[in-house]
């Protein structure tokens, strides 16, 4: 790979092939010219006020000033070296500029990466990982403050030790899974063993919602696919319990740090030897396999295919594309999947509730868990998230238990309460946190929890559109209850392309919309099941789309079922 690639957005710095151990290393390397030729050609192009006390300077000259004020005060410097009195002279304009120049290097996502063998055990890299991102943070914040100083003519009062270096590091491996010739082109890919992040980690994306869904084709592919192997990425990952190997291309690779906080994240011993049940490839260049996949039964495995368009840089497209790809397969193994939220309520006295609340993008199930959670403080010893988004369920003894796919949470921060991601900002990844529709990725339980057996108590619809203070009905009709759920009735919240009063077969159509009729006959046996089971089925009004209540819905909806919950 190479030592330093850089686009407008992000750098991708290969510290096996590149030595940055100085300030002096980092002045003499070809990355540093890129960059400050980037940042030049941006500032003139934006006919930016700060680049105008430099008309006519090379990007040369500029790089030689920063190497003599490196070893010179800034005084001696400006008797010694006339060729540069141009910039030297501007004193004032150079500490702006220089200041600025910082502030892009910082706003550009950075990822660094070291290989591994796959004979190592990959846990004893980690150190090198780690001992490697705080040096180079290091080096890069003495450089800043060698030369910020130097031209201010006075040192600092306040010292702040930002992320200057890389916002994560990566471990990697070729890796090799399979012999077939349809998947000879995703083999000895870089496979992802260890990450170093470090928080808080805000990623920046050209698209912040989902316009598509995703279509079945008939064909693989894969032997069409033109894939340059040292632009990929694979990450390991468990979605709910099947091995995912989700191929990013590096235009994309932000999008790959989020999802380690939403999916476990597997091992390189425990997958090595294991063919994946799900294969993605998010980035491919081909636009007519955009947001479709097929189904390889001889391998028996689901394969997804988004392109790499800037449209498709959300992450909504990296999880909704691996959910479907799920669904789809438990679907075929008669389990119905849940576009929901399910948690465990256990209250003080001891008494405990498996309550999961379904609904589609923007129905509220999330926030007005996090309501219960917040109102009923006095009343609730525990609540454990078994699935935020997606889950699954199954009969077991007659009975209908339910498991999860993600230990994560993508949620909106405007939907939050407020200061809730904040609280976890240590461990947040933050994407687009000042725009319409920012999301934060927040991990909310672990793998272990989740694929326990989880016996469902309450299966709630979201209804997010009718305004209603009654917060919680029951419904006592199965064939009711049923239309209420296959219906998947919402008021668009702008979390897709969508707007308006919108319906999606049974809130899900990540799996359930594709293959509708192999669920409905799912769907009608386990609703059977629920209500033999004398299981309790609903509407929780949300409110969550209705102007003004965005707060106030969620949270009545939650003081209502709390008061169910407690007999009161």
């Amino acid at each position: 790979m190479k030592k330093f690639h850089l686009t407008e957005t992000y750098a991708l710095i290969n510290f096996d092939a590149a030595i940055y151990d100085s300030e002096v290393s980092i002045l003499h390397a070809k990355g540093f010219e890129s960059v400050l030729a980037q940042f030049v050609k941006k500032l003139r192009k934006d006919k930016d006020p700060i680049i105008e006390a430099f008309k006519g300077v090379k990007v040369k000259q500029i790089l030689d000033v920063y190497k003599v004020l490196y070893v010179y005060e800034y005084k001696e410097a400006l008797k010694r070296f006339d060729n540069l009195n141009l910039i030297l002279i501007n004193r004032t304009c150079l500490y702006h500029f220089t200041e600025a120049f910082y502030d892009h290097w910082r706003d550009i996502q950075r990822f660094g990466f070291m290989a591994s063998s796959r004979l190592y055990h990959q846990s004893a890299k980690a150190p090198d990982l780690i001992v490697a991102i705080d040096a180079f943070n290091e080096v890069i914040l003495s450089l800043y403050r060698k030369l910020s100083t130097n031209i201010l003519g006075e040192g600092f009062n306040v010292y702040r030790q930002l992320p200057a270096g890389v916002n994560a590091n990566i471990l990697y491996v070729n890796h090799r899974f399979s012999h077939d010739a349809h998947y000879a082109r995703l083999q000895n890919i870089a496979m992802v063993t260890k990450i170093i992040t470090r928080p808080p980690f805000i990623g920046y994306t050209k698209s912040n919602v989902r316009h598509e869904f995703f279509t079945e084709i008939d064909i693989n592919p894969l032997d069409e696919l033109k894939i340059t192997k040292l632009h990929y990425f694979t990450f390991p990952i468990k979605v709910g319990p099947l091995l995912a190997f989700v191929y990013i291309h590096r235009n994309f690779l932000h999008q790959g740090i989020a999802l380690t906080n939403l999916f476990e994240f597997v091992s390189y011993d425990e997958m090595k030897e294991r063919k994946p049940d799900i294969i993605y490839i998010y980035g491919i260049r081909e636009e007519e396999y955009d947001c479709t996949y097929y189904h390889d039964k001889e391998n028996e495995m689901y394969l997804g295919f988004v392109s790499r368009n800037e449209k498709n840089d959300y992450f909504g497209y990296l999880k909704k594309m691996l959910l479907t790809l799920h669904n789809l397969y438990m679907i075929e193994h008669k389990r119905l999947p849940i576009h929901g939220a399910m948690v465990n309520v256990l209250l003080k006295n001891n008494e405990t509730k498996n309550i999961v609340v379904i609904g589609d993008s923007g129905a509220g199930k999330s926030e007005t868990l996090e309501a219960l959670r917040l109102t009923g403080q006095d009343y609730i010893r525990e609540m454990k998230i078994v699935f935020d988004d997606m889950g699954t369920f199954f009969k077991k003894d007659g009975k209908i238990y339910a498991i999860g796919t993600e230990i994560g949470a993508f949620v909106r921060l405007d939907d939050l309460d407020v200061g809730y991601a904040y609280k976890n900002i240590d461990r947040a990844i933050f994407l687009n946190p000042d725009q319409v529709n920012a999301r934060v990725v927040l991990p909310v339980t672990t793998y272990k929890y989740i694929m326990n057996h989880h016996q469902v108590d309450m299966v709630l619809y979201a209804n997010n559109y009718l305004e209603t203070l009654d917060g919680l009905r029951f419904i006592s009709d199965e064939k009711e209850a049923l239309n209420v759920f296959r219906e998947g009735k919402r008021l668009a919240k702008g979390t897709t392309s969508e707007i308006g009063l919108v319906t999606s077969y049974f809130a899900n159509p990540f799996g359930p919309l594709q293959k509708e009729k192999e669920t409905e006959i799912i769907l009608k046996d386990y609703f059977k099941t629920l209500f033999k089971q004398n299981v309790l089925v609903g509407e929780l009004y949300t409110n969550l789309a209705i102007e003004g209540k965005e707060k106030s819905g969620p949270m009545n909806a939650a003081t209502i079922l709390l008061r169910h919950l407690i007999n009161k």
